[in-house]
């Protein structure tokens, strides 16, 4: 991370939570220039024409428009539609894509039946053309995914399955001619939007998740310190995500906005600047799940990460030495904190003024292969910063120029970037063949040191000059491109030359398809506060909505020199239950600084993320597989698909009849054809009736799934010990009091500093496994799997996947283990399967010792058989005070079946969950002068007063805002007592509804 802090505050201050935030300056300054100014309001838009004529050939629908352009629909995948446009005097031909991997293989329809034979046209397609429209259905086999529609005039496109319209054009394609007077011109796209629809993804923004409403920039930017509120950060997708069951993806690079409602509410619009031709992707799907599988299949799956890269990652703005270096490993193994990688800071190659070097600074790290193989021996790995910036004091400055490795100025000479924070530097030209050689022989010496992973900082780029040139362009035009092509360098340089080995690399920026390089990106230098820490709950979100599954952040906040042990605390409980778990600060990042009882909550909070290794590895696994996000919305739905029987009646009464256009089209109906639209519609129908019934969950940002089994609800604010928690459908046990809550509500549930609520949905199986302090003694030879059994939930399993945690070749050598979990519960009787499958491996055990545990057991089963056979009494355990039935036993090649006889469960709700019904803020400043704004949202309208107390308890000011609808609310304190004077500096309180938030005033003076 780079230096832009003054010195930090003494450590006799770490430990108080209320010290003002000084946030660090740079070393150098404020940049001279904004790297990422506003441009000129764009050109006026200019619609392409009507429909002139239309050809088919090899798969591909080409309209020639009124106006000379060519529109031209291409079937990518199923479900998967691409739509081009290429206006006047452009040669027909994509722009090269950054983004997909894919080759198109549309779907096929079975042309030896009756469906495809009775309305092939003679030009060998099946689009039909009537006096308004080209109706194009898509067949795959015998099966009608969609419909394609294009509307004459004027030109538009839209996509529709069983008659309904899934996304439609607005004003169709359109082009923005630009002139002197005007902005950057561009072409784009506008679309409608349904009321109630909600719009997910579009990279990492501290924004709700639910971006309906805004618009917004495509255009990668670090903005330091940020924290809840900050619109664009390192990451942006153009990418968008729809609740009616489709996603957009607009296909190019170049700086663009996107408008999801915010001009009119009924429409979304993306307009790319300077693009001359346009090409966006329709990939609709029956569930999120599907979407995203659709989409990581065409912009390429994220690999499977290292193991250890589920672990504990320390990292620190920085370790200044191998001393120091190795001595943190040691502290946090005596601490009894688990650790798997150590992430060195710009100071393993000198100073700031060394970025660009590469090499160790051999004065601070004097034998650092030693250090790589003595910590490796430990099981702790290490990562190595690099920067894309070569200082002009670099010992490889000269040479980069000199090898014109670098951005130019338009005369293509070497251009210094003399506003970068560090000083003058120049940036690499990433888009280089020659530059990605040069940069990777020093990662490859590196890696033969015995570097394990990596950190690409600063890849927007942070600092990139609008009138540098690149190889491949100008800024504007391939900025949003830059860290997707650094990233590809380790990419394809692994694949080439470690090609059994997984990769990590720790990115800031990237762009769509960046999964594909095994990427764990993070959200940026985010603020060390509350905010900050509220924002990272949608950034991840919004990323994992984007195919980017290991979103995560500066564990306890990186820009500040302030230390909050409370906040620190509540972070690390996060992301102990996310993706990556990676503390960093300039202070304080390691958890043994902090006191009793933080110090303590942290500890648990780590040791249950490595005790889940085996269901977080298993969401991993499957994020490879399917592109799911390990961490989800509330509201994400099943990510396994049931089979789907047809004849399902549709809208008309009609048992799978065709559509109304397809009827105007000339399409003839028959049984085959019938059977497959009802299939399709039951899958659209189900869509529509999970979101109406989740409307609540539709933009829930403080609480998320991980996986399919578990919903995590952290602390988001101050003192609170007791938060709110919306439940989906279905019953939710409580992870550590396997108290019942009736789901389908909103909850109050105890939230102790000790812990973060964590709940596990009824008839799930959850694999632990004994804690280990490194994933490099991690085995799955013991596995303890609890069963939430429960009547509501009859039939229900979990696969859990295990391999070898290291090889890059599992896909293709299948040397890997599925251990699959199936339960049958009814009122009187549970039966449980386990059986493993696939190839040994080299650390896969010859035999597993499972630990079944079922909690919420009212009695003593009246019997438990394994394999058919009654287990003595003496062989299981039920104890009464915990309502938890132990059964233990090996599981080899063969299957187990176990069935507990006589099983009474404790399924009656708790009582007491009643949700607050207001709920006290984390204010904007709890260290403040003269005012502050202090914060609360209701749950239940009407008017709560809020009662400000000094340090003794006495009422200083009760503040009545009245009547409040339920929503988020805020109140300013003035600073004045009752009587309307100043108050004087000290330390207060503000409380409502039973709830405190501590405050700190400065005396007016300072």
């Amino acid at each position: 991370m780079p230096a832009r802090f003054r010195r930090a505050l003494l450590l006799s201050l770490l430990f108080s939570p209320l010290v003002p935030a000084a946030y660090a300056q740079r070393e150098a300054g404020p940049p001279t220039q904004d790297p990422f100014a506003k441009r000129e309001v764009p050109a006026t838009p200019v619609s392409i024409g009507n429909y002139r004529s239309h050809t088919y050939d090899d798969g591909i629908l080409s309209i020639q428009s009124t106006d000379g352009g060519t529109l031209r629909i291409r079937p990518w995948a199923e479900g998967v539609i691409r739509v081009e446009f290429f206006p006047l005097g452009s040669a027909v031909k994509p722009d090269a894509s950054v983004s997909v991997v894919q080759v198109p293989r549309p779907p096929q329809p079975n042309r030896k039946l009756e469906t495809y034979l009775n309305n092939r046209q003679p030009d060998g397609s099946l689009v039909r053309s009537t006096a308004n429209e080209l109706v194009w259905p898509q067949l795959a086999g015998s099966t009608v995914t969609g419909t394609v529609v294009i509307q004459k005039n004027p030109l538009r496109v839209s996509y529709r399955q069983q008659g309904e319209t899934l996304v439609s054009e607005a004003a169709g394609v359109f082009q923005r001619r630009t002139s002197e007077a005007s902005g950057p011109g561009g072409t784009g796209v506008s679309f409608r939007l349904s009321p109630g629809e909600h719009l997910y993804g579009t990279g990492s923004r501290a924004l709700p998740l639910d971006r309906r409403g805004r618009r917004l920039e495509l255009y990668n930017q670090a903005h330091y310190g940020f924290q809840n509120g900050a619109a664009n950060l390192g990451i942006t997708l153009p990418v968008v995500v729809s609740s009616r069951g489709y996603a957009l993806l607009f296909d190019h690079y170049t700086a663009a906005t996107l408008d999801l409602g915010a001009t009119r509410k009924d429409v979304l619009e993306y307009s790319g600047e300077n693009l001359v031709n346009l090409g966006y992707f329709i990939i609709a799907g029956s569930s999120y799940a599907e979407i995203l599988d659709r989409y990581t299949q065409l912009t390429g799956r994220q690999p499977l990460p290292p193991r250890w890269a589920l672990g504990l990652l320390q990292s620190r703005f920085g370790y200044r030495s191998q001393l120091e270096t190795e001595q943190v490993a040691r502290r946090m193994r005596r601490a009894d904190f688990p650790l798997d990688a150590l992430v060195l800071d710009l100071y393993w190659f000198g100073t700031t003024k060394d970025q660009g070097n590469l090499e160790w600074d051999y004065n601070a790290f004097p034998k650092p292969a030693t250090m790589l193989r003595r910590l490796d021996s430990a099981g702790v790995k290490t990562v190595l910063i690099s920067e894309p910036y070569v200082m002009r004091t670099s010992r490889n400055d000269a040479e980069v120029r000199a090898r014109e490795l670098v951005g130019t100025d338009e005369r293509g000479r070497a251009y210094t970037v003399a506003s970068f924070w560090a000083g003058p530097a120049t940036l690499l030209d990433m888009f280089r063949p020659e530059t990605q050689d040069w940069l990777w022989t020093y990662y490859k010496r590196r890696k033969e040191e015995g570097v394990a992973g990596w950190w690409s900082d600063l890849g927007e780029p942070e600092n990139h000059p609008l009138d540098m040139h690149h190889l491949k362009g100008s800024t504007r035009a391939l900025h949003n491109a830059y860290g997707l092509a650094w990233s590809d360098i380790f990419a394809k340089k692994y694949a080439e030359q470690y090609r059994d080995e997984r990769l990590f690399n720790l990115v800031r920026s990237g762009w769509a398809g960046m999964q594909r390089n095994s990427v764990f990106p993070w959200s940026g230098d985010v603020s060390r506060s509350w905010s900050g820490y509220q924002a990272q709950i949608p950034i991840i979100l919004g990323m994992g909505m984007g195919g980017v599954g290991y979103m995560h952040s500066d564990a306890g906040g990186f820009a500040g020199s302030n230390t909050d042990a409370e906040l620190y605390t509540r972070w690390m409980q996060l992301a102990s239950l996310g993706p990556v778990l990676r503390p960093h600060a300039v202070v304080a990042p390691e958890p043994y600084w902090y006191p009793e009882p933080y110090r303590s909550s942290v500890r648990n909070a780590t040791h249950l993320r490595y005790e889940l290794l085996p269901y977080l590895y298993t969401l991993a696994w499957e994020n490879s597989q399917t592109g799911t996000p390990l961490v989800r919305p509330m509201n994400y739905g099943p990510t396994h698909f049931a089979s789907r029987p047809g004849g399902a009646a549709d809208s008309s009464g009609e048992v799978g009849s065709l559509s109304a256009e397809e009827k105007a089209a000339g399409f003839t109906d028959n049984s085959t054809w019938a059977g497959a639209r009802a299939e399709a519609f039951t899958v659209n129908r189900r869509w529509q009736e999970g979101q109406q019934q989740n409307e609540a969950l539709a933009n829930v940002n403080d609480q998320y799934l991980l996986g399919p089994n578990l919903l995590v609800a952290p602390v988001m604010h101050p003192g609170q010990r007791r938060r709110n928690v919306v439940l989906p459908a279905g019953r939710w046990i409580d992870f550590y009091s396997n108290q019942t809550l009736t789901g389908g509500r909103t909850v109050a549930v105890p939230a102790p500093l000790a812990r973060i609520p964590l709940l596990v949905r009824a008839g799930a199986f959850l694999p632990l496994a004994p804690y280990v302090n490194t994933t490099a003694h991690y085995r799955t030879d013991t596995l303890r799997v609890r069963y939430y059994a429960d009547p509501a939930v009859p039939a229900s399993s979990f696969t859990l996947y295990d391999d070898d945690g290291k090889s890059a070749l599992v896909g293709q050598t299948q040397m890997f283990q599925l251990i699959s979990f199936t339960g049958q519960t009814s009122a009187a009787q549970t039966d449980i399967t386990v059986s493993v499958a696939g190839k040994s491996y080299a650390t896969a055990p010859g035999w597993r010792t499972i630990e079944l545990l079922v909690p919420r057991v009212a009695a003593a089963p009246a019997a438990v058989l394994l394999d058919g056979e009654t287990v003595p009494p003496t062989e299981w355990h039920y104890d009464p005070a915990t309502g938890q039935l132990r059964l233990q036993f090996l599981l080899e090649s063969k299957s187990v079946q176990v069935s507990i006889r006589g099983l009474k469960l404790t399924t009656t709700a708790t009582q007491g969950s009643a949700p607050e019904p207001a709920t006290l803020e984390a204010p904007d400043s709890r260290t403040f002068v003269g005012s502050t704004t202090l914060r609360y949202s209701l749950l239940t309208p009407g008017a709560y007063p809020l009662r400000i107390r000094n340090a003794a308890g006495t009422l200083v000011r009760t503040l009545t805002p009245g009547f409040r609808p339920v929503g988020a609310h805020t109140l300013l304190w003035d600073g004045r007592n009752e009587a309307g004077q100043p108050v004087a500096g000290g330390v207060y309180s503000a409380e409502l509804n039973g709830q405190h938030q501590q405050l700190v005033m400065l005396p007016s003076g300072r």
